[in-house]
């Protein structure tokens, strides 16, 4: 189960920047959306297995939150690295998993407003296929 400080986190701040560390083992930031249903929070990377920050979790490379606004990411990668970080880890959630709906729904309330284009990305197969649930490091 995640820290409650990580549920507030991702369940309050709309975009998130999740760290993770490329294979020569420099850090790298991504801004990211986030979901929380029922108190446990959950990530997907909307572009699929072809995320680098996805394949870099799936490489078992560790895994961390900028603790604040991720959308600092969006504009400056580099800024984002140079702020406090929550570690976690992140546990595959399966495809036939019934949280999916939830996480759907949940997705569609909290990016309301949000391109058309980048919410159905989340919803896709090719997403619901790399969710995560976000645990304690």
């Amino acid at each position: 189960m995640a820290t409650d400080h990580v549920v507030k986190l991702l369940d309050e701040t709309k975009v998130v920047a999740i760290v993770t560390t490329r294979q020569k083992g420099e850090p790298a930031a991504t801004a990211i959306w986030s979901m929380v249903v029922d108190g446990v929070p959950y990530v997907r990377s909307a572009y699929g297995g072809g995320s680098w920050w996805y394949r870099h979790v799936m490489a078992g490379r560790p895994v961390s939150f900028v603790d604040g606004d991720g959308s600092i990411a969006e504009r400056d990668r580099a800024a984002a690295l140079e702020l406090p970080r929550v570690d976690v880890s992140l546990v595959e959630v399966p495809q036939d998993d019934p949280i999916h709906p939830a996480l759907d729904a949940e997705i569609e309330r909290k990016y309301e407003g949000s391109p058309a284009s980048s919410i159905g990305a989340m919803l896709s197969p090719e997403a619901i296929a790399c969710t995560f649930r976000v645990e304690r490091a």
